[in-house]
């Protein structure tokens, strides 16, 4: 038997760092981890996956090149697998190579992370639009439901959540009789370990760095925002000015780390005077002064490291996006900046107002997970399934 996790991004930096100690506890108990990254058989672009901060005792990165070598490598193991693929159309062959074998499945539902997903603003979006959106995203859960019925996909054996409202919302929904079998057949709560810095012990904080969200994320054109070659343009004008003054402000280097779908040749021709990065965005949130967003997963590691925060608004990115970076500030009291407004800043009281919303960070997030004194821990869980499946597989 081994043990093994399935992923889809071409970037493992955030996941490296907010379950560290999860990979640290299975590369010392087990004689092999296997970490399966599947980007590129499912991308026409091929990237070449840095591991190099991502090396510890017992982890095996598996790179498989096509569909061919992971289905044979997933027949020739009885395997513990950490599934984290998402239920979307692009997914539905990976998960029915899983369920061609014999494979235990546990999944978490972001763990460490903050989700907004529930978040959404309609206004101003016709009702075509709105119908068509819903159903699209529904109608691939539903096609899964109906493939665990045909037995061509195998339901995801656990599902652990640490967030208390998300799981109060799944056990409800699992309560309800229907007619679908569920993805799932288990849920668990999870507590989690925070890995909040030190504040007393020096840190670096070397850049301003700015999380991309895309001005041309679909996400934001899906919900029928239109967005012209001028707004774009408009958009990165009052970028460019507000993160130039910033630099003024507090002398530090600014950095962009742009979204996956951001366009790398158009940020460097219109903001130059920046240095802009793909797939290194918790590299620079660990050695930032100061981190800039409208609204990413990734502020989560911002908030664990104690930077200083502030939320970016900017019309032109339409009211989806706003509804969800409001979500941060009434959960978080981020600092609020209007991109497209001429601000007078003053950096001795800004520091002082930034500093103030730091030291809240770590009461805020206790309140919205599970604690180890009313749930098992990830890896509590973990090594319990692992026991039961290795007796379960001595059966046979």
């Amino acid at each position: 038997m081994i043990i093994a996790e399935i992923n889809v991004g071409p970037s493992i930096e955030k996941k490296y760092f907010l379950q560290n100690e999860l990979y640290d506890f299975l590369g010392k108990k087990y004689k092999k981890f296997y970490f399966i990254n599947t980007y590129n058989i499912r991308n026409k672009k091929k990237l070449k996956i840095n591991y190099q901060f991502f090396k510890k005792k017992n982890i095996i990165h598996f790179n498989p090149k096509s569909f061919s070598e992971l289905n044979i490598f997933l027949s020739k193991n009885n395997i513990f697998l950490i599934n984290n693929l998402s239920f979307g159309f692009r997914n539905i062959y990976l998960h029915y190579l899983v369920s061609r074998k014999n494979i235990f499945q546990i999944s978490f539902s972001n763990i460490l992370q903050f989700n907004s997903y529930k978040v959404e603003n309609w206004t101003h979006v016709n009702l075509i639009k709105k119908i068509k959106f819903y159903y699209s995203k529904r109608f691939s859960l539903f096609v899964y439901r109906i493939l665990i019925i045909l037995r061509l996909i195998n339901q995801i054996d656990i599902l652990c959540i640490s967030q208390k409202n998300i799981y109060k919302n799944y056990k409800s929904s699992y309560n309800k009789k229907t007619l679908l079998i569920k993805k799932y057949k288990e849920i668990k709560s999870t507590s989690v370990k925070l890995p909040f810095v030190n504040t007393q012990k020096k840190q670096y904080e070397k850049y301003i760095t700015f999380i991309d969200t895309g001005i041309l994320h679909m996400d934001i054109l899906r919900r029928g925002h239109i967005i012209n070659k001028k707004m774009v343009n408009d958009y990165l004008s009052y970028l460019k000015t507000y993160l130039l003054n910033l630099n003024k402000l507090f002398r530090k280097k600014i950095v962009i780390c742009l979204h996956p779908s951001s366009n790398y040749n158009l940020y460097k021709k219109k903001l130059r005077d920046f240095e802009i990065y793909k797939y290194k965005t918790e590299k620079y949130i660990s050695n930032s002064f100061l981190v800039l967003f409208h609204d990413s997963t990734a502020i989560f590691s911002a908030i664990l490291l104690k930077k200083k925060i502030i939320s970016l608004k900017s019309n032109i990115m339409g009211n989806y996006l706003n509804a969800r970076r409001l979500f941060y500030i009434k959960k978080f009291f981020f600092e609020e900046h209007n991109i497209e407004q001429n601000l007078k800043l003053n950096r001795k009281k800004l520091t002082i107002q930034l500093n103030k919303k730091v030291k809240n960070y770590e009461k805020i997030i206790k309140k919205i997970y599970f604690s180890e004194k009313n749930s098992l821990s990830i890896q509590k869980i973990m090594d319990n399934e692992i026991q039961k499946y290795k007796i379960m597989l001595n059966k046979y």
